[in-house]
Parts: C-alpha cells; sequence; structure tokens
C-alpha cells in the first residue's frame, strides 16, 4: 500500500461541529426556514437571466467536483415550478459531472447574475438525457444541445451578497440583466414578495421597513 505523503493539511487538526457552533453561532429562524421546495417567480426570473452558474456533484467514490457553466441568459429551461433542464455543449470529453450524476444523482447549483450582489441556490437530484425535442428547445447559434441535464428541485434559496461585495466581482454589465431581474425594485423586497407568509411570521414588523437597514448595516460593517 502506497503511503501517503505528509502535506501542509497535517500541521492543523479538525475540529468538531460543536466547536464551530460555539464560534459561529445559529441562524435566525427567518435564515434558517427560508429553503423552499420550488421555483417562484422571483428565483425563476433570477434563473433565467443568469449567464453563469456552478454545478457541484459527487461521484461514486463521494469525491465532490464542481463545474463552471456558462451560456447565454435564458439557456437553462425551466419547464416546470420543480425542474430545470440544463444544455451540455462540445467539450473536453472528460465528461465528469456526468460520470457522477450516473454513479450519484445529487447535484447542488449556484446561480449568478451580473451586478447582482446576491445569489441563488438550488440543490436536487439530476439525470442525463438526450431526448431530441429537449435538445432542440436547448440548442444555441441553431445547433442542439450535446445533452441535457433535468434537475428534480429540492431546495431553492437566496444567499446574501458579503461574498461577491468582498470580492468585488462585479464592475458593472452593460446588458442591464440586474435590472431586469429586480423589475425596478431590490433583491429583498422581491424574496419578500416571493415569500410573503413566511417572511411575515419569521420577521414580523421587520419586512415592512427594517429588514432593508439591517442587511445594509451588514453589508457596510461585518464583511470581516
Amino acid at each position: 500500500m502506497t503511503a501517503v505523503p505528509r502535506t501542509a493539511a497535517d500541521s492543523y487538526q479538525p475540529i468538531t461541529m460543536e466547536r464551530v457552533r460555539e464560534i459561529v453561532g445559529f441562524p435566525e429562524p427567518f435564515i434558517a426556514e427560508k429553503k423552499e421546495p420550488r421555483l417562484g417567480e422571483f428565483a425563476a426570473r433570477f434563473i433565467a437571466h443568469s449567464p453563469f452558474f456552478c454545478m457541484s456533484t459527487v461521484g461514486g467514490d463521494g469525491q465532490v467536483d464542481t463545474s463552471p457553466k456558462g451560456d447565454p441568459p435564458g439557456s437553462v429551461r425551466i419547464l416546470d415550478p420543480w425542474t430545470l433542464a440544463i444544455p451540455d455543449r462540445p467539450g473536453n470529453k472528460l465528461a465528469d459531472t456526468f460520470e457522477n450524476i450516473s454513479r450519484n444523482p445529487v447535484v447542488g447549483l449556484v446561480f449568478f447574475v451580473p451586478g447582482l450582489r446576491e445569489v441563488l441556490r438550488v440543490n436536487g437530484d439530476a439525470f442525463i438525457t438526450d431526448d431530441p425535442g429537449l435538445l432542440d428547445m436547448l440548442g444555441a447559434d441553431g445547433k442542439p444541445a450535446v445533452l441535457a441535464t433535468i434537475v428534480r428541485i429540492r431546495e431553492v434559496f437566496g444567499q446574501c451578497g458579503k461574498a461577491i461585495i468582498r470580492s468585488k466581482l462585479w464592475e458593472g454589465d452593460k446588458r442591464g440583466l440586474a435590472d431586469a431581474v429586480l423589475l425596478g425594485g431590490d433583491y429583498y423586497t422581491m424574496t419578500i414578495a416571493e415569500n410573503a407568509k413566511k417572511m411575515a411570521e419569521n420577521l414580523g414588523d421587520l419586512v415592512s421597513g427594517g429588514l432593508h437597514t439591517i442587511i445594509d448595516d451588514h453589508y457596510k460593517h461585518t464583511l470581516y
């Protein structure tokens, strides 16, 4: 059996989840309960305007792989509130994502819209198809998609913009994709409107005015 070489990681000791919670604490109820099992209108519009996302898959050996995906906005099709169809274009033929999905269907997606600080996350189960009609629907530049990944959605939720702010990722987008998603509003107004009942139960009076102030304060003073 080949010995595993010592690396810099061996200089550090792992900690338990109990210790992690001692340090980071626990989320507020409205954050812990924000996950939805389907796409709402705002989440669907977010995905429809996203030209870039990352897909994480898990192989049969338990190893995780994350692949970046880029296409014109609207390339990821929303078949219904519980189902996404993702096109595959010609690539390097490694097919790591497909290898993983064929052994373990779980997938995690993070969608980005240029100019928007917040991101949208989708978790679910996936399979691969070569259905000709679907490949034509997912085509680009006059060519059908090579294959398609169907995602059965289990969880949909947004994540705050601190990572985007810290990274200074967006310097403006001439296509105006963020404006098209927000329709003259802002991310949290749209999120509150989409999940009004749940947000009202968890946030109370914050829904009507205080949440934006709190979020802006967090973005200004708690990035680091």
